[in-house]
C-alpha cells in the first residue's frame, strides 16, 4: 500500500490551525456567479471560466478590457492575511514596476479586496491582471531558465526587503519554520522507505537548522517559487514573464526562498546538487548570502521536499478527487530525497561556499 493509499486519520489539531483553508475544500461557485462577482466588485463585465486550485475558488475572467483572475479565498482564511497578500502585490508594483507579478484591479470602492458573505461565510475576493505565458514545469528545461528564476527570485526578495504588514507572520503549514511539527504527519507515510526519507531530513533540521533559526535575517517572502508559479516565454532564450501565487507569502528567515526555490530543480543524474548550486551563484550575484546562510541550504532543501512528501500525501487522502492536482510535486521531492542520501553534508556545505566564493569553512 502506497502512501497515499492508507487509511484517513484525524488531522493533527496543529495542522488545521496552521492552515485551516487546507483541511476542506471551499464551497463550490459557479460560473455564472463569478461574473456577478467581477461584475458588482469590480465593474468588470465577461465571461468567467474555472481554475483549478488547491483551496480557493479562481475562474479566468475574460473582457472586454481585457484578461483577468477573481480570486475567491477559502472562507477559513482570516481576512487580514488575505490583506496582506493583496498589499504585497500593491508593494510590488510601487517599488519595482517592471517586477512581472499580477497588478491587482482594485474594488469600485477603491479597496483593495472586496469582503462579500458567501456561501461559507465572510469572504475576500480579489481580482488580479492575467499573465500570459507558459508555465516552467511545462517548458524544456534548461541552465538558462534556472538562472533566470534565480535572478528573478533575487529581484523579488530585494523588493519585499523592507515590506511589513500586521499579518505577514501568520499560522501556515508551509513555512519551514514550522518543519519540525510535520513529525506527526509521517504515520501517514506507509511506505517504510518514504518515511525514512522524510524523517532523516526533519532530523537534519532539528539539529541544523532549528538552533540558529532566531539569528538569521528575515523578512516577507514568496515561499512557493515553484516552476508552476512562475511563467516563462516561448523565445529563445527563454525569459521569465510572469510570477504566480503570493498566497503563501510569510516572514521568514531570506535564505528559505531560495532553498525553496531550488528543491524543485534538483539533477536526476549522479550529482543532483548541480543545478542548486549554479541557481544559488546567481541568486548570490544580485542579493549575497552569508556564510551560515550557505551553509543551511543543504537542510533546507531537503526539509522543503519532505514538507512536500508530507503534507501533499495528507491533502491527497483528505482529498482524491483533486490528488493529481496535489500531488503534482510529490514524485520530484522523492525523487530529490533518495538522491540526497549520497550527498554528504559537508561536501554541500562547501560546494555553495565556493560557488559563492565565500572563505571554507574552518
Amino acid at each position: 500500500m502506497s502512501g497515499l493509499e492508507s487509511e484517513e486519520r484525524a488531522p493533527p489539531s496543529w495542522l488545521l490551525g496552521l492552515g485551516a483553508s487546507l483541511s476542506g475544500s471551499p464551497p463550490a461557485l459557479s460560473a455564472e456567479a463569478a461574473v456577478d462577482l467581477a461584475k458588482a466588485a469590480f465593474g468588470v463585465v465577461g465571461s468567467a471560466k474555472a481554475l483549478r486550485s488547491e483551496r480557493d475558488n479562481n475562474f479566468l475572467i475574460t473582457a472586454r478590457t481585457g484578461d483577468y483572475v477573481l480570486k475567491v479565498v477559502h472562507p477559513a482564511e482570516d481576512l487580514a492575511v488575505s490583506d496582506f497578500h493583496a498589499r504585497a502585490l500593491i508593494h510590488a508594483e510601487t517599488v519595482d514596476p517592471t517586477l512581472p507579478a499580477p497588478r491587482l484591479v482594485r474594488t469600485l470602492a477603491g479597496e483593495p479586496q472586496a469582503r462579500l458573505a458567501l456561501p461559507g461565510g465572510e469572504r475576500a475576493v480579489q481580482l488580479l491582471t492575467f499573465l500570459p505565458g507558459v508555465i516552467a514545469a511545462e517548458a524544456p528545461q534548461s541552465p538558462t531558465v534556472r538562472l533566470e528564476i534565480a535572478r528573478m527570485l533575487a529581484r523579488f526578495d530585494r523588493v519585499f526587503s523592507a515590506f511589513r504588514h500586521p499579518a505577514d507572520d501568520h499560522l501556515l503549514s508551509w513555512d519551514l519554520k514550522n518543519a519540525t511539527r510535520l513529525r506527526e504527519l509521517l504515520s501517514g507515510l506507509d511506505d517504510k522507505e518514504e518515511r525514512a526519507l522524510a524523517e532523516s531530513a526533519l532530523d537534519g533540521f532539528e539539529s541544523t537548522v532549528s538552533p540558529v533559526l532566531p539569528r538569521l535575517r528575515a523578512q516577507v517572502i514568496h515561499n512557493d517559487f515553484n516552476r508552476h508559479n512562475v511563467l516563462v516565454s516561448e523565445d529563445a532564450p527563454p525569459r521569465v514573464v510572469g510570477l504566480l501565487d503570493f498566497g503563501d507569502m510569510i516572514w521568514a528567515p531570506l535564505v528559505n526562498d531560495l532553498a525553496i526555490a531550488m528543491s524543485y530543480h534538483l539533477a536526476a543524474d549522479a550529482d543532483p546538487l548541480a543545478p542548486a548550486v549554479e541557481m544559488a551563484a546567481a541568486y548570490h550575484q544580485l542579493l549575497p548570502l552569508e556564510a551560515q546562510e550557505s551553509d543551511l541550504l543543504f537542510d533546507l532543501i531537503a526539509t522543503r521536499m519532505a514538507m512536500t512528501v508530507l503534507i501533499t500525501s495528507w491533502r491527497a487522502r483528505r482529498h482524491p478527487e483533486n490528488a493529481a492536482y496535489i500531488t503534482k510535486n510529490r514524485p520530484a521531492a522523492l525523487a530529490g530525497l533518495s538522491r540526497f542520501v549520497g550527498v554528504s553534508r559537508a561536501e554541500a556545505q562547501e560546494r555553495f561556499r565556493q560557488a559563492l566564493g565565500l572563505e571554507a569553512s574552518s
